[in-house]
């Protein structure tokens, strides 16, 4: 089992905040997270963080603290009573860059605590915080063993990922281009991210190809559909003699071929299946692909229960007669504290619930719209490679963004949208709408509940 942590960029940025308080002594915190557990990874989703007072603080140097034992009861107490993991950090600011031998002696007996205090089925653990790109984690278990916390995510308008051992494995010869534009160490951030792409059509078998050839290790393939003759002209990867030949394993045939030794894990079902959307909980960054509402609705959910970004996109080319009217692509960053696609507009509550229909129930869909109740569900519509491959690089590009911020600390917009026809390009950055469920804080970060999502599944 592997173990994680995740936190949103402001969140991560109050507790490092807090842990740098001028002087230099040891400061301390306490995180309430919820959980994702899955057969592979168990991710504790930080959820609050509770500083330790300095009237809670017996005493403190650079390289000790004690602190009352009400502190850490009262938190404890809100863990078990909320239904929460317990994580207690400290800093480091004249010690290792890891748990100490004085912390391997006083931990064990707070997490006994921890394990007494708090029913349920939560996973504890403690942090170090030697500088604020510096964390190290550990997991204590219930019989006092622990185990190393692999990865530590923080999600806002930067993506970081603090490994506790990165892959170096990344071949300087194959990569030199890209390592001298951005350094080896995002290589190696990119060898270990596990990327999930939604809908493998045009937009995402262009992001497939593009991540590949970046060097990504893992991708998770989700997409129900095989290639029929119009895709050719535009999915990465097939050929004619594809037409009938599911989309993901044309992919995994792509990753095969460019031998990169990426990992492709193919789900070929839609992510309206409740066992291809909670797979998607095992992705560090995921790129919406799909042109239907319904599963757009399931991403824009998941970038906030689980902070997991999404990186959702499109392409509308609107032609009469066979003449091009306009041509507009949009790229959208879904993560806590950035307007959702509902807010934005991008999709509505109408539409993902004709396309429910739609799928479960198409004699009332029918009779729904016989009875205009109902909107049009859209047909085939153009689609030409130019445009979605255009999309495509722009969404990588945002990706890459995000991880080193090559565009600009003053870069934090939200959505970048192309104007094709009027070559012209725009970005924005929206807050969420008071009364959607992404700007009420207490939905971020819910983790794991029943029903998934907190939505009602076909199965």
């Amino acid at each position: 089992m592997r173990y994680s942590i995740s936190f949103t960029e402001i969140d991560y940025r109050a507790l490092t905040d807090h842990l740098r308080q001028p002087g230099s002594t040891e400061q301390a915190a306490y995180l309430l997270c919820s959980l994702s557990v899955t057969a592979s990874e168990s991710r504790l989703l930080v959820r609050e963080v509770v500083p330790v007072l300095p009237e809670e603080i017996i005493s403190a140097s650079g390289s000790h603290m004690e602190i009352a034992p009400q502190s850490f009861m009262r938190a404890m107490k809100r863990a078990d009573t909320e239904h929460l993991s317990f994580v207690f950090v400290h800093s480091h600011p004249e010690g290792p860059a890891s748990h100490s031998p004085k912390d391997d002696i006083t931990e064990p007996t707070l997490f006994r605590t921890a394990y007494t205090r708090i029913n349920g089925k939560a996973i504890h653990a403690s942090i170090v915080a030697s500088g604020v790109d510096h964390p190290s984690a550990r997991v204590w278990h219930l019989d006092g063993t622990t185990s190393p916390v692999e990865v530590i995510r923080v999600i806002g308008d930067r993506f970081r990922f603090f490994h506790r051992e990165l892959q170096r494995n990344a071949s300087a010869e194959i990569f030199d281009r890209q390592v001298r534009a951005f350094g080896v160490e995002i290589q190696h951030v990119l060898k270990t991210t596990h990327v999930g792409i939604v809908g493998n059509g045009g937009t995402g078998s262009a992001v497939a190809e593009q991540l590949i050839r970046l060097g990504v290790g893992k991708l998770s393939l989700f997409e129900g559909q095989t290639l029929d003759t119009s895709n050719v002209t535009r999915v990465y990867g097939s050929r004619l003699t594809d037409v009938d030949v599911p989309k993901v394993q044309i992919i995994q045939r792509l990753a095969k071929d460019i031998g990169f030794g990426t990992e492709v894990i193919a789900f070929p079902e839609h992510i309206t299946s409740l066992k291809s959307a909670e797979a998607l909980r095992d992705c560090d960054v995921i790129f919406g692909c799909t042109d239907d509402e319904w599963g757009r609705s399931i991403l824009s959910r998941l970038a906030i229960d689980y902070y997991i970004p999404v990186i959702d996109m499109g392409v509308k080319i609107d032609s009469s007669e066979g003449s091009i009217v306009s041509v507009q692509g949009r790229v959208t960053t879904l993560v806590p504290g950035s307007a959702c696609l509902f807010c934005r507009g991008r999709i509505t509550a109408e539409g993902v619930r004709a396309q429910v229909i739609e799928s479960c129930n198409p004699s009332q869909a029918e009779e729904l719209r016989h009875q205009q109740y109902a909107p049009e569900l859209q047909g085939n519509a153009p689609a030409v490679i130019a445009f979605t491959t255009a999309v495509a690089s722009t969404a990588i590009a945002e990706l890459l963004h995000r991880l080193t911020g090559f565009m600009g600390a003053e870069r934090t917009s939200s959505e970048v949208i192309h104007f094709f026809d009027q070559s012209r390009m725009r970005t924005n950055h929206l807050s969420p709408n008071t009364d959607c469920f992404c700007g009420d804080r207490q939905r971020w970060g819910l983790g794991d509940q029943q029903p998934f999502l907190g939505m009602l599944w076909q199965g």
